[in-house]
C-alpha cells in the first residue's frame, strides 16, 4: 500500500501541470464505524506547483454537519431547569486546518475567518441577551469544548512538503465521530492569504453491524419500538453473561 502511494506521488510530481496548481489524493475513501472502532487516520498526499517560495498550502478537513444547543440553568416557579438559550445550526462535527508555513504573515486572520464562517456565523440566540459579549462567550465555549474532544484543531500540525513539490499530511480522527461525508480541501495561498488553486477529496464514514441497525431504527421507527428492542438486547446480553459465568464456575 505504501509503495502504491509513493508511486502515485511520483507520477504527480513528474507530470506537467501549470503554476499555482495542486493535485491530491487520499489513502482511503471509506471508513466503517463498528463497535470496535477506536479512531483512525487518513493520509493526504499529492503534488503542488507553487508560483514562488512564498506560496503556502492549506489543508482543511470538514466533517458532516451537526447542531449544538446551548443550555443554561434557570429558575422557573422555584424549579431549576436547563433552558435552551442558544443554538449552533449546521456546524461541522469535525474540523481541522493545517498549513505548510507556520510563519505565514496572516495566519491569525486566516484562522479567525475560517472559524467565524464555519461556527460563529451559525449561532442563533433565542432571546435578546443583556450582555453584549454573550455571543463571543458561547462561541469561545463551543470551540474550547471541541478542541478538548479532539474535534477542532487549528494549525497545530504542519503540512510536510518535500522538494517544494510533494506534500503529505496525516489526519487523525478521534474515536467518537459522526457518520457522513468528510471533505478534505487543499488550497494554495499567497502571502496575503489569497487563494490560487484548489483540490478536494472526500471520505465516507458509515456505521456497520449492530450500530447501523440501531441507528436506522432510532431514526425511522417509533420510540416505543426502539426502547423495547434496547431492553430485549440488554436482557439477552445479561442472561448470556450469567449463563456463561455459571458454566465457567460450576
Amino acid at each position: 500500500m505504501r509503495a502504491l502511494i509513493f508511486a502515485i506521488i511520483f507520477i504527480f510530481s513528474t507530470s506537467p501541470f501549470s503554476l499555482s496548481s495542486v493535485i491530491s489524493d487520499i489513502d482511503k475513501s471509506n471508513i466503517e464505524l463498528s463497535t470496535r472502532f477506536d479512531g483512525t487516520s487518513i493520509l493526504v498526499f499529492g503534488a503542488i506547483s507553487p508560483e514562488n517560495d512564498s506560496t503556502s498550502l492549506l489543508i482543511e478537513i470538514i466533517g458532516p454537519s451537526t447542531s449544538v444547543n446551548i443550555r443554561k440553568k434557570v429558575q422557573i416557579w422555584g424549579i431549576w431547569i436547563n433552558k435552551k438559550i442558544a443554538h449552533f445550526q449546521d456546524i461541522p462535527s469535525f474540523y481541522q486546518i493545517s498549513i505548510s508555513n507556520p510563519e505565514h504573515p496572516v495566519l491569525i486572520e486566516i484562522e479567525n475567518q475560517k472559524l467565524k464562517s464555519l461556527f460563529y456565523d451559525f449561532l442563533e440566540i433565542n432571546s435578546t441577551p443583556n450582555d453584549g459579549n454573550v455571543v463571543e462567550q458561547y462561541y469561545d465555549e463551543l470551540t474550547r469544548l471541541k478542541k478538548k474532544l479532539g474535534k477542532l484543531s487549528a494549525f497545530e500540525k504542519q503540512v510536510n512538503i518535500i522538494d517544494k513539490k510533494l506534500f503529505s499530511h496525516k489526519v487523525n480522527l478521534p474515536k467518537k465521530i459522526h457518520p457522513g461525508i468528510y471533505k478534505i480541501k487543499m488550497t494554495l495561498i499567497d502571502q496575503q492569504g489569497i487563494e490560487l488553486s484548489k483540490s478536494e477529496q472526500s471520505v465516507k464514514v458509515s456505521k456497520v453491524g449492530i450500530q447501523e441497525f440501531l441507528s436506522y431504527n432510532s431514526k425511522n421507527n417509533p420510540p416505543v419500538f426502539y426502547g423495547l428492542f434496547s431492553v430485549i438486547i440488554a436482557l439477552f446480553l445479561g442472561f448470556s453473561a450469567a449463563q456463561l459465568f455459571r458454566w465457567l464456575y460450576r
